[in-house]
């Protein structure tokens, strides 16, 4: 009883308490390090937290093949492309132009469903986005790379493995917990509960990427500044550009594929070039996890204000 209780208050806190662990990160080495060395458990969290939420959340519209392609393309093929045309015609530095391309080449966060839950979207479409694109990585993103000429090797084959393994793993914790729920309800009484789980993970994440935050504001500040404003522009932009590009959709099927745009996996990119990536495409990276840690509560904090439905498309 006293879990569930738990993990529903962490599901309910998730977006306050997801900042509040990057900064404790940042202030605090020792937490950043505890992070670091839990951070192979966080995918396993994020993935099963995300199965979970999907398969508790209230019934939502029926998502059909249709759909599916078009927001797989989109968020796979459209923005990409695009993003590299855009690139190709800027005076940027080629480390930098590879960090944002990568950034963008990366799947949704494994956390995009229990995300979407956190905001009363569509879990179970993020969810489909998200896992579909995953098991796609270890293809798209070399061949992509390979084809924007982006210059960085990838170990693909070690991390398929592994997220098939993780995926896999998940699922069949994932599936009979959602078949026999009515049994586990003193441990998962409702979709917040679940949510909790990926929330856990989501700190866990926080707290390990604060520690390579810490090093590239230490390195050049200023530089890492810029880039954290960029990567923030980019993140809120293109969730915004999704949202309203797909708004005759209605709120909650748009604002989800807003969330799958705009949200990337970029630790996976990073572990998917042996953390061997430029320092200024490493750079990039890093400053990319903290607008997806700190979207969930700027968006509860901008719906209560009076005046933001005003902006928003309703369903």
């Amino acid at each position: 009883m006293y879990v569930g209780r738990i993990l529903s208050t962490l599901g309910g806190q998730g977006p306050t308490l997801l900042v509040i662990s990057l900064c404790a990160g940042l202030l605090i080495s020792p937490l950043a390090h505890i992070g670091y060395d839990l951070l192979p458990l966080s995918a396993f969290l994020l993935t099963l937290g995300s199965f979970l939420t999907a398969g508790l959340a209230p019934s939502e519209a029926r998502i059909r093949l249709p759909l599916m392609a078009v927001v797989l393309v989109w968020v796979g093929l459209a923005l990409p492309l695009a993003a590299a045309a855009l690139l190709s015609s800027l005076p940027l530095d080629p480390a930098l132009r590879a960090g944002v391309l990568l950034s963008l080449l990366a799947p949704p966060v494994g956390s995009a469903a229990a995300i979407a839950g956190m905001l009363g979207l569509r879990p179970r479409l993020a969810l489909l986005v998200s896992i579909a694109l995953t098991l796609l990585a270890p293809i798209s993103i070399p061949c992509f790379a390979t084809v924007l000429g982006l210059g960085v090797a990838f170990d693909m084959g070690a991390l398929a493995i592994r997220l098939f393994s993780i995926i896999g793993a998940a699922g069949m914790v994932a599936f009979p917990a959602i078949w026999f729920h009515r049994h586990l309800s003193p441990v998962l009484p409702d979709q917040r509960a679940a949510t909790g789980i990926a929330v856990i993970g989501l700190i866990i994440v926080g707290l390990a990427t604060s520690q390579g935050i810490r090093a590239q504001w230490t390195s050049n500040a200023l530089r890492f500044d810029m880039m954290l404003v960029a990567a923030i522009v980019a993140n809120f932009g293109l969730c915004a550009l999704a949202t309203l590009t797909f708004a005759r959709l209605g709120l909650q099927t748009a604002g989800t594929i807003g969330l799958v745009t705009g949200n990337r996996n970029v630790t996976l990119v990073w572990a998917a070039a042996s953390f061997g990536l430029p320092p200024l495409a490493e750079g990039y990276v890093a400053a990319c996890v903290i607008p997806v840690l700190a979207l969930p509560l700027i968006i509860k904090l901008c719906l209560r204000l009076p005046s933001f439905g005003r902006f928003v498309p309703q369903s």
